[in-house]
This record gives C-alpha cells, sequence and structure tokens, in this order.
C-alpha cells in the first residue's frame, strides 16, 4: 500500500523488506503511515533485527528538522544564555546562609577574582582591617564562626608569627563560583621553619628548626556588593598525604610542626567537648565568637568541630 510513491522512502522500502507482516513507519519518517503486506522472501528476512534497526537510523537522519519535530538529540545540545543564568548557574542553595550570600541574585560592580588575588598577595599579620565587613565569618574544618576581634586575638596569643618569621604561602587556581559571583575559591600550599620559640598563651614550645610542608587545602572568599569581604572560609585540605604535617594544614600545619600536635577533625566529639569546655573558661583564645557577636545571617548552630548540620 502507498506503491512507487512509498517505494522512494528508504525506512520504508528496507523496513518493507525486512518484515513480514502489516507495519507503520516510525512518526518521523517523511512519508508517514506507509503500510506494506506480505513482502516477498528476501535475504533481508535473514537479518530483521540488523535490517529494521538501520532502518530506524535512516529514519532519523532523514527526517525533517523543523522546530516542533522531535529530536532525538535535543538533550545532548547546550543551554541557551537564559537557561544557562537562570537554571544552571543560580539554583537555590539548600543552606540559606549561602543563599544569603548571594545578595538577593545582583551581580558585582567590580572584578571579584582581581579583587581576592589582590587581597590574598597582600595578605600579612598586620593587614588593612578595613576591607572585612562589619558582619564578617571565619569559618574552618574545626574553627569558628568566628570574627575578626576573636580572629586576631587567638592568632596572637598562639605566638606564630615570632616562632614562623619565614612563612610563605603560596596561591594558585583562582576561579570564581559559577553559582555565586560574589565568592572566589583559590588554592594555597604553606612553607615555614620553626626558628622561633613558639610561645601559646603561656606554653613555651622551643625552636627546633622544622621546615613544614602543608598539603594544599582550598580556601574561599565572599564579597559584599560594597567590596567588603563578609565570609571566609579556610583551610579545607585537598589531599591528607600531602606534605609532612600529617594532614593537618594552614595554622594547624603550623601548630603541629612547633609541637603542638592536635588530633582534631570535624564530627570528632571528644575534640568538641574540649573546646566547648575551653570557651567557657575563656582565657587561651576562641575557637569560635561568643553568641552575640555571630551575626544573625549565620544560622548555622554548629561550632568549632561539632559536625555540620542537614539542611
Amino acid at each position: 500500500e502507498g506503491g512507487i510513491e512509498s517505494a522512494k522512502c528508504w525506512p520504508c522500502w528496507l523496513a518493507w523488506r525486512g518484515w513480514g507482516r502489516s507495519i507503520h513507519c516510525p512518526s518521523v519518517c517523511p512519508q508517514n503511515n506507509h503500510k506494506f503486506y506480505s513482502p516477498p522472501t528476501s535475504l533481508f528476512t535473514m537479518a530483521r533485527p540488523s535490517v529494521i534497526a538501520l532502518g530506524a537510523l535512516l529514519a532519523l537522519l532523514s527526517a525533517p528538522h523543523p522546530s516542533s519535530a522531535f529530536n532525538p538529540f535535543k538533550s545532548l545540545a547546550p543551554p541557551s544564555s537564559l537557561e544557562t543564568s537562570a537554571a544552571v548557574l543560580s539554583p537555590k542553595s539548600k543552606s540559606p546562609m549561602f543563599e544569603y550570600l548571594k545578595f538577593d541574585g545582583t551581580k558585582p560592580t567590580f572584578d571579584v577574582l582581581s579583587k581576592t588575588r589582590d587581597y590574598v598577595e597582600k595578605a600579612s599579620w598586620d593587614i588593612d582591617e578595613s576591607i572585612y565587613d562589619e558582619d564578617y565569618v571565619l569559618r574552618g574544618p574545626v574553627i569558628g564562626p568566628i570574627g575578626r576581634t576573636d580572629l586576631k586575638g587567638s592568632q596572637t596569643g598562639l605566638g606564630l608569627r615570632e616562632a614562623f618569621p619565614d612563612i610563605t604561602r603560596s596561591s594558585f587556581g583562582y576561579t570564581v563560583d559559577p553559582e555565586n559571583p560574589y565568592r572566589c575559591f583559590y588554592f594555597q600550599r604553606w612553607r615555614a621553619t620553626h626558628t622561633g620559640d613558639m610561645d601559646a598563651y603561656g606554653d613555651i614550645y622551643p625552636a627546633t628548626g622544622a621546615e613544614m610542608e602543608t598539603p594544599v587545602s582550598v580556601f574561599s572568599v565572599v564579597w559584599t556588593p560594597e567590596g567588603k569581604i563578609i565570609y571566609e572560609q579556610v583551610g579545607a585540605v585537598v589531599d591528607r598525604l600531602e606534605g609532612n604535617t600529617q594532614g593537618k594544614a594552614a595554622v594547624f600545619g603550623l601548630l603541629h610542626t612547633a609541637g603542638l600536635k592536635l588530633d582534631a577533625n570535624p564530627g570528632d566529639a571528644v575534640f568538641a567537648t574540649i573546646q566547648r569546655i575551653g570557651h567557657a573558661l575563656g582565657g587561651r583564645g576562641r575557637s569560635w565568637s561568643r553568641e552575640d557577636d555571630i551575626p544573625e545571617w549565620w544560622v548555622s548552630k554548629s561550632r568549632g568541630a561539632d559536625g555540620t548540620e542537614q539542611w
């Protein structure tokens, strides 16, 4: 049924030659609804599965391509710029804190990557505090949330500056978060030599001359629309087997090299208890700030080495 005209349709013709009963061509066939009955015996009937598969492939490749037509490759096509920006780059964060840090979907008026690079390369013990927002928070694997005042006090009390005067931080791999244009990630590897005594709140760790190399760790900075730093995430180790600090990065790598070897990991109940006792007693630095000093946008109740909430 269809006669000479349907013979011009190769998918129909191949299917007709390879099938022993009435069929319909695929809906994508250029000439729809062709029927064929009782085809003659041929070599095609001996290889029906392969013939039908070839016919279906030819049907797909020879079909016209109007916008409304079925397109089996549509899912592989790249999304439009609108789809990319709306659906891929800015999904709503499950954590309310990180959704807050997107600042209602606004876009920075400055180059976040360049600003972060400049901040990191100029970092020192005497950094200009005006770069930090009043609602600033720092969080590491077992430290924080902590504000600038408490952070500076804790670092000064540990005597790290005097114990490691030659510290270097090799930074690389700057990249802006595709889901938050105000956030920039980067990697660091710290090196230093323990050439001075470390006075950690009265406990003296004599200089050993030991050279330190930390594993590479990930850091990130979030800027406000006004160009101030509101959040820093620090010291997330990439490969704990690297370096010579037993997987400890940043400040914990320095402490380890000086002889203060803290076995601290997120979710460690013992270390978290020790931190809470120290936090209550005070006098030897803080692992996190007082509740009244933590800004409202930081809604996480996890402190120090506590486990992470499930939002």
